[in-house]
C-alpha cells in the first residue's frame, strides 16, 4: 500500500510538472513566435508557415493556437491518470497478459505484407501527369512542400515517384521478412505515411490504410524482430542469445496490445464521429437510404448498385444496418479488455466492411484483412503438428553435434520446424547399437560422420536426399521443394552436399557458439 501510495504521488507531481511547462511553452513561448513569423522576421521556413497575412489578423493564428494548445493541455491531464492505471499489474494481468515474440513478429509481417499489398494496387507514377492545380496539400505535406528538399520536383516527377514507390514496397519486403526491422520498420512506416498523402493531396481525405500506419508506428518502438525475422535466424545461425520462442514475456505482452490500441481507437472515434455529426439517431431509415443510395449512384471503381434493389426494403431493414454498423464501432474498443470481445468483434467488423463493400461499393480491404492481428493461431498450428505427426510420423535426423556448420543448420532447420515435423539426434550422444536394435536399421559410425541421415516411418534418406524429405516437411522450404525433384537436379545436389560434407569442418571453425544445443531454439 505504500508503495502505491508513493507511485501515485509521483505520477501526480509527474502530471502537474508537466501541465507547467506545457503552460510556459504555449503562452510564453509560441505566441512571440507567432507574432514574429507573422511579420516576417523568424526563420523563412516559420514565415512560410502562416499564410494569409494580408487576409487574417494575428489575433486569428493566436486564437487557433490557444485552442490547439488548450487540447493538449487536456490530453496531459488525461495521460497520468490512465498511466497510472494501465501501469498497475492488476490491469497487465487481466487486460494485457504477457506474449511470445513471435506472436509480435507475426503482427509485424501481417501488418507489412497487407500495407505491400495496399501499395502494390496504387499508380504513384500517375499523379505526374496531373495538373499542379489539382494539388490541395493537407497536413504535414503541406510542410514538406515548404521545406527546401526538392519536394516539389520529386510529386512532378514521374520516374522519380516510380522510383518511390518501388522503395516503399522495397521497405515494406524487408519490414515483413525482418531484416534490420530497427531501421527498416520506421522506414518503410515514413515512406508509406509520404506515398498516401502525396495521394491524398491530389484527390480527397480517406482513411485506407492509415490505421495500417498507425500499427507500423507503433511497431518501429518494438522488438517486433526477435520472432519470424531474418534478424533471428542470423542470430541463432550464429549461435547468439535471441528470447526464446516459447517463453512469454511482458515487453511483447505490451507490443502487442498497443497495437490492439491503435486499431481499436479510430473505430470508436468513428463511432463517435457517426453520433457527433447525426445526432443520436444516426442510424435512423431516412439517413440510411440517403447515404446508401448516394454512394450507389456515384461513378466508382465497381459499377454495381445492390442498394437501389432495396428500394422496396421495409423501414427496419435500414435502422438495423445502421444500428449494427454503429454498435459495433461503439463497442470495439472492449476487444482490449475482454478475450471474448477479441474473437467476436473483428469478425463484426469483417462483415461491416463486406457490408459496406456490397451496398455503398467502397472497399476497405486492408481493415478486413486487419483484424486477423487479434486472433492467436497458436492452438491451430500446434494440433496440426499434432495430426501430422500421427498420421504421417516424424522426421528424425542424425547430425554431428561436433561438426559446427551442422550444427548451426540444426538451428536454423528448428526455428522453420513450423509444425514441429522434426526430431533432431546427434548421434554423438547415440548408443548406436541401441538405436540400431530398437528401430531395426543398420547405421554405421563411419556413414553417420559422412552424411546426415534423415529416418521417416522406418525409411532411410541420407545427405541431399534427406535435404529434400526435410523441405518437403518444412512450410518455409516448400516453394523450394518441387525444383529439388527436377532431373537432374538430384545428381547435381548430391555432388554439392558431398563436397561440403567432406569440407564442412574446414567450412566453419568451431568457436565459443557451437555448444549451444539446436534443440533449445525453437520458432
Amino acid at each position: 500500500m505504500v508503495m502505491k501510495m508513493g507511485r501515485t504521488r509521483f505520477l501526480l507531481i509527474l502530471m502537474c510538472v508537466s501541465a507547467g511547462l506545457w503552460l510556459v511553452f504555449a503562452k510564453l513561448v509560441v505566441p512571440p513566435a507567432i507574432e514574429s513569423a507573422y511579420r516576417g522576421e523568424s526563420l523563412p521556413v516559420l514565415n512560410g508557415l502562416i499564410q494569409g497575412q494580408h487576409v487574417n489578423p494575428v489575433s486569428y493564428y493566436l486564437e487557433k493556437w490557444d485552442a490547439i494548445s488548450g487540447r493538449c493541455l487536456v490530453g496531459v491531464l488525461i495521460f497520468w491518470p490512465v498511466a497510472l492505471l494501465l501501469g498497475s499489474p492488476a490491469f497487465f494481468r487481466r487486460f494485457v497478459g504477457e506474449a511470445t515474440p513471435g506472436s509480435l513478429g507475426a503482427i509485424r509481417m501481417w501488418t507489412c505484407a497487407v500495407l505491400l499489398l495496399m501499395t502494390s494496387l496504387e499508380d504513384l507514377a500517375s499523379i505526374a501527369l496531373l495538373p499542379v492545380e489539382t494539388r490541395n496539400p493537407k497536413g504535414m505535406l503541406e510542410y514538406f512542400y515548404r521545406l527546401p528538399i526538392g519536394f516539389e520536383r520529386l510529386v512532378t516527377s514521374e520516374t522519380s515517384l516510380g522510383v518511390f514507390q518501388l522503395l516503399t514496397e522495397l521497405l515494406l519486403v524487408l519490414g515483413l521478412v525482418g531484416w534490420r526491422t530497427r531501421i527498416v520498420i520506421p522506414l518503410a512506416a515514413f515512406c508509406h505515411f509520404l506515398l498516401s498523402g502525396i495521394i491524398i493531396d491530389h484527390s480527397f481525405f480517406w482513411h485506407q490504410n492509415l490505421v495500417l500506419l498507425y500499427v507500423m508506428l507503433v511497431l518501429a518502438f518494438t522488438p517486433c524482430g526477435d520472432g519470424w525475422s531474418v534478424d533471428r535466424l542470423r542470430k541463432v545461425y550464429q549461435g547468439r542469445a535471441v528470447p526464446s520462442a516459447d517463453h512469454t514475456s511482458a515487453v511483447y505482452g505490451w507490443s502487442r496490445y498497443t497495437c490492439w490500441v491503435m486499431i481499436a481507437l479510430p473505430y470508436v472515434a468513428n463511432g463517435l464521429s457517426k453520433l457527433q455529426d447525426g445526432g443520436l439517431f444516426w442510424w435512423n431509415p431516412t439517413n440510411m437510404r440517403s447515404m446508401l443510395y448516394g454512394d450507389a449512384l456515384k461513378p466508382r471503381e465497381f459499377d454495381w448498385a445492390l442498394s437501389l434493389h432495396l428500394g422496396s426494403a421495409p423501414d427496419i431493414l435500414f435502422a438495423l444496418l445502421g444500428i449494427v454498423a454503429l454498435l459495433t464501432e461503439l463497442s470495439f474498443g472492449i476487444v482490449l479488455f475482454s478475450r471474448v470481445a477479441r474473437r467476436i468483434l473483428p469478425v463484426a467488423a469483417m462483415m461491416m466492411h463486406i457490408g459496406i463493400f456490397l451496398l455503398q461499393r467502397i472497399l476497405f480491404l486492408d481493415l478486413i484483412l486487419l483484424q486477423f492481428v487479434f486472433f492467436d493461431f497458436t492452438p491451430i498450428r500446434k494440433a496440426i503438428g499434432v495430426r501430422l505427426a500421427i498420421k504421417r510420423g516424424r522426421l528424425q535426423v542424425l547430425y554431428d553435434g561436433l561438426c559446427p556448420l551442422c550444427c548451426r543448420t540444426v538451428r536454423l532447420l528448428t526455428c522453420f520446424d513450423l509444425f514441429s515435423r522434426l526430431e533432431f539426434l546427434d548421434f554423438r550422444r547415440l548408443d548406436l547399437n541401441e538405436y540400431n536394435r530398437s528401430h531395426m536399421h543398420n547405421l554405421a559410425l563411419k556413414d553417420l560422420e559422412e552424411e546426415m541421415y534423415v529416418i521417416i516411418q522406418g525409411q532411410t534418406y541420407r545427405g541431399f536426399y534427406g535435404y529434400r524429405r526435410i523441405a518437403l516437411a518444412l512450410p518455409a522450404m516448400w516453394p523450394l521443394a518441387p525444383w529439388l525433384f527436377l532431373p537432374g537436379i538430384s545428381f547435381l545436389g548430391a555432388f554439392i552436399y558431398r563436397f561440403v560434407a567432406r569440407n564442412r569442418l574446414q567450412l566453419l571453425w568451431c568457436d565459443s557458439h557451437c555448444p549451444v544445443r539446436p534443440s533449445e531454439e525453437s520458432e
